[in-house]
């Protein structure tokens, strides 16, 4: 029988020494193929080199998970930190912001802000009365339940009650965007934005707003202002209850001090409606209209 001498392919996955083995091996061609490549896998894994396992020290692992943890917790952390500072009735307040932003805050109101990511985003949320004195820098925002005011740097009066907002701008620039609508205005010093009963942004311009801000000065002052809502202010400032009646649709124009004893002030507004008031214990009062 003639046999005919075979060729072996060098295999691509093979390493040095695995061929270096096979070329000293010596091979019985009168064996089956499959006899053959059985023998020649087993010396293959006679020689496969063992591969070495880096085991990692338990101790690191559990610090490295805590190393983590302290990170995540720490980016929660300073996205949930909330600072709060809520201003009785009958009290104002003021505030610096971390950047000395300086906040004029009125009588039962209240503001929020995040002091440790102030350096990222000015954002304070507020509801009621302040006057906000903001320092140059980057977007300084302003966020009530009714609407967005947005400046760089400038000085603005914000009101925010319920459904009543208006924004003044005493110096500068100012954008405020109604918050359903997203209907924007930009206001210069001398402009207010009010948001009608529609739900839309009015402009008015040439507002006395030493008039806007005589509540810095501890002064009363309404133009044209609904008797309700007179009535509510005076509450306010006074840290009373005042039930009045149903019916009141007058308005009122007047202009007094905080420091005037309550009764004193009651009865200014009351005089020119023929309206009277009683005092129902140390801290109501009673309005009705007389016979």
């Amino acid at each position: 029988m003639i046999y005919k001498k075979k060729h072996i392919e060098k295999q691509p996955d093979l390493s040095k020494e695995s061929l270096e083995m096979i070329s000293r091996s010596y091979i019985d061609w009168g064996k089956s193929k499959d006899q053959v490549w059985l023998e020649l896998e087993k010396k293959l894994e006679l020689s496969e080199p063992v591969s070495a396992k880096v085991i990692m020290n338990p101790w690191i692992r559990i610090a490295m998970a805590a190393a983590l943890a302290l990170l995540v917790g720490l980016a929660v952390f300073m996205q949930l930190y909330t600072k709060t500072i809520r201003v009785p009735a009958g009290q104002h307040s003021d505030l610096f912001l971390p950047d000395q932003s300086l906040v004029h805050i009125n009588a039962q109101s209240t503001l929020s802000f995040r002091p440790l990511l102030w350096k990222f985003s000015r954002h304070v949320k507020f509801e009621g009365e302040a006057c906000f004195k903001v320092e140059k820098g980057k977007t300084f925002e302003v966020v009530s339940d009714e609407g967005t005011t947005r400046v760089l740097g400038t000085t603005f009066n914000v009101y925010a009650r319920y459904d009543d907002y208006q924004v003044t701008c005493v110096s500068g620039k100012v954008q405020v965007t109604e918050a359903r609508s997203k209907d924007k205005a930009i206001l210069l010093a001398g402009q207010k934005a009010s948001l009608n009963p529609s739900g839309i942004l009015e402009i008015q311009s040439g507002v006395n707003t030493e008039q806007t801000l005589s509540w810095l000065n501890n002064m009363l002052s309404f133009t044209s202002k609904p008797l309700s809502k007179v009535f509510e202010e005076i509450g306010r400032q006074y840290n009373i209850l005042i039930f009045i009646p149903g019916d009141l649709d007058n308005t009122y124009t007047g202009t007094f001090r905080r420091d005037t004893s309550v009764e004193n002030t009651l009865n200014l507004v009351c005089r020119p409606f023929n309206l009277s008031f009683t005092r129902k214990s140390k801290n109501e009062y009673v309005i009705s209209r007389n016979d």
